[in-house]
């Protein structure tokens, strides 16, 4: 059986959540087959204050190969990690669909501002779920990846700053 006896909604909601993505991910991939380029506005607000959405044939590609792969490792931890490490799995999934959402979200993303959100989540999201362990070792190398993050981070906010100032 897929789910322990000693199951947390978190688990649950995750094993729910990835078929669900999955099916999206194809639907995508063949609206974006059959009508060529998808974009959306998030709200109806145009790109300086809203969230534009946008799907051509590599980002709809790269969303399902993300989601085929999200599924699998899905899979992975309810059935082989987390039976055993409890404590690390109540974290886990939340991390983990915070980093499969931002990875998704980088793909479609429509402009360059809310890339660098998606960069931001994705990192905060990596670097957490690297000292799931709790070891010396895991912290160290968390707080090194954050920290380089967050420096790569900031040189290209500062980019995308020069650029809406350059452009508009």
């Amino acid at each position: 059986m897929l789910l322990a006896k000693s199951s947390t909604p978190q688990r649950f909601l995750a094993l729910a959540t990835a078929p669900t993505t999955l099916a999206a991910s194809i639907v995508l991939a063949y609206q974006v087959t059959g009508h060529g380029t998808l974009e959306y506005r998030l709200a109806g607000w145009d790109a300086p204050l809203g969230i534009n959405l946008r799907a051509d044939g590599l980002s709809a590609f790269m969303v399902l190969m993300s989601c085929v792969v999200g599924a699998f490792v899905t899979l992975y931890a309810v059935r082989y990690y987390f039976e055993r490490h409890e404590r690390e799995g109540r974290y886990f999934w939340v991390l983990w669909m915070f980093l499969w959402a931002s990875l998704n979200s980088l793909f479609l993303s429509g402009d360059i501002f809310n890339l660098y959100v998606a960069l931001e989540i994705m990192g905060l999201s990596a670097a957490a779920l690297i000292t799931l362990p709790q070891g010396r070792a895991a912290l160290t190398a968390g707080m090194r990846y954050l920290l380089v993050s967050l420096l790569g981070s900031l040189a290209y906010l500062m980019g995308v700053a020069l650029l809406y100032g350059a452009f508009g």
